[in-house]
């Protein structure tokens, strides 16, 4: 009974949306057609987007790779003083939203940004770190290789010392022990971490955005919506593309892992790293600090852009001010307070949910278990834009029982797409 509830709940919170999206695609005038299809990928722009979408998604995997798996080696294998400092500096870029990040970086390394502002004035030269696609998969890679850091580590973490010890003792080390055997059983970590990071970089709105790059799948979809309207097919077209992407990718993942390992990622085994001495902790931090300190310029540019009056065209803002944390925290706190109040609800629903549903699945057999399962982590593949899209579809002309009003009118749907996205 239970296992039927949640499974009409999440039909109606996630599949039913999707279906409006993919109807909207394939239905025109209530007769089914292709022509919304065809006319789609008839058009250069699209087909530019969609080679852009893919392209961007795997640089963005290989390069934050770059970053990420080195960071999760020395992390789980190697113990140093400040070793979970770093740890957590690692994670700090996750924090950030996509267009905060976008706007920081812009301020940093744009045109005008401090970066080149300084190479512009010493050394009379100028690189154009932001421009097109280049800059969009430059904040990507430094916004999302924790995605990719994390899985790793786990599973570095997870691997059994037994399996270590053994290698050892039949003559594996150094070089040979980590590529035949540590490298090896924690490639599916890896994995999981590089196709949840391509995910991201498909659903992202926010940074092609501020970066006024629209020749992404995402701003495509997002632009036509807003330009033309709900009713747009060729928006729905998009957004079923997106969606398939992104599920492919999904399916990859469960493959990846496995439905037990999928279960636990994140989950780091305890395990004794190999102590460095001081000269190994010194190049442990050099190493480090190369790898962190472009992707923590978002948190540098942040503040400066928070207490700065006048900023530009100077290297660092040329008036400081706190004026703009006083219009937040007393002139506007309702800004502040619904984004809390919102979310809270969301993580509340979420938590509920998840502790109900992973217990129906730890149980043992629960009939519907395994549709339960797929549907709870088809969210994880579902773009925002094309959740959003598919409620303003479904829900716009649904009046709620004692309110009078449509779901999408009031902040309910807020909760709701937060909770399911």
């Amino acid at each position: 009974m239970v296992v039927a509830l949640l499974l009409l709940l999440l039909g109606a919170a996630i599949v039913l949306p999707l279906l409006d999206v993919l109807m909207g695609a394939v239905v025109v005038d209530h007769r089914p057609t292709l022509e919304n299809l065809t006319a789609v990928f008839a058009r250069p722009l699209f087909v530019r987007a969609l080679a852009n979408t893919l392209l961007s998604g795997v640089l963005v995997v290989g390069l934050g790779s770059l970053i990420a798996v080195p960071l999760a080696w020395l992390t789980v294998r190697y113990e140093f003083p400040g070793r979970r400092v770093l740890t957590t500096l690692g994670l700090l870029p996750l924090v950030v939203p996509p267009f905060v990040g976008a706007i920081a970086f812009q301020q940093i390394l744009g045109r005008e940004g401090m970066v080149n502002l300084f190479l512009l004035q010493r050394f009379g030269l100028s690189f154009p770190f932001m421009e097109g696609l280049r800059g969009v998969v430059l904040v990507q890679t430094l916004l999302y290789f924790p995605v990719i850091m994390v899985a790793t580590a786990a599973a570095l973490s997870g691997i059994d010392r037994a399996l270590e010890e053994a290698a050892q003792m039949l003559g594996a080390s150094g070089l040979r022990l980590h590529r035949r055997i540590l490298l090896p059983l924690a490639r599916r970590g890896y994995a999981a971490g590089a196709l949840l990071t391509f995910i991201r970089v498909v659903d992202d709105l926010g940074t092609p955005l501020m970066l006024d790059y629209p020749t992404l799948l995402a701003p495509q979809a997002y632009v036509r919506v807003t330009t033309i309207g709900l009713a747009d097919g060729e928006a729905s077209v998009i957004c079923a593309v997106l969606s398939a992407l992104s599920l492919v990718a999904l399916w990859l993942f469960t493959r990846a892992l496995g439905r037990k390992e999928l279960t636990s990622l994140g989950q780091s085994g305890k395990r004794s790293g190999v102590s460095l001495g001081a000269g190994g902790t010194a190049g442990a931090w050099a190493l480090a600090a190369l790898l962190l300190a472009p992707a923590l310029l978002p948190q540098v540019g942040v503040l400066l852009l928070s207490v700065s009056r006048e900023w530009g065209p100077t290297i660092l803002p040329s008036a400081y001010t706190a004026d703009h944390y006083r219009e937040v925290l007393w002139r506007t706190p309702h800004y502040l307070w619904n984004t809390l109040r919102y979310a809270v609800l969301a993580a509340c629903v979420d938590m509920v949910l998840g502790t109900v549903i992973a217990w129906l699945l730890l149980r043992g057999r629960t009939r519907g278990a395994g549709s339960l399962h797929a549907l709870a982590i088809v969210p994880l593949a579902v773009p925002g834009v094309v959740l959003a899209l598919g409620y303003l579809r479904m829900f716009h002309g649904w009046s709620l029982p004692g309110l009078g009003a449509s779901l999408t009118s009031t902040w309910l749907v807020l909760v709701v797409v937060y909770a399911v996205g």
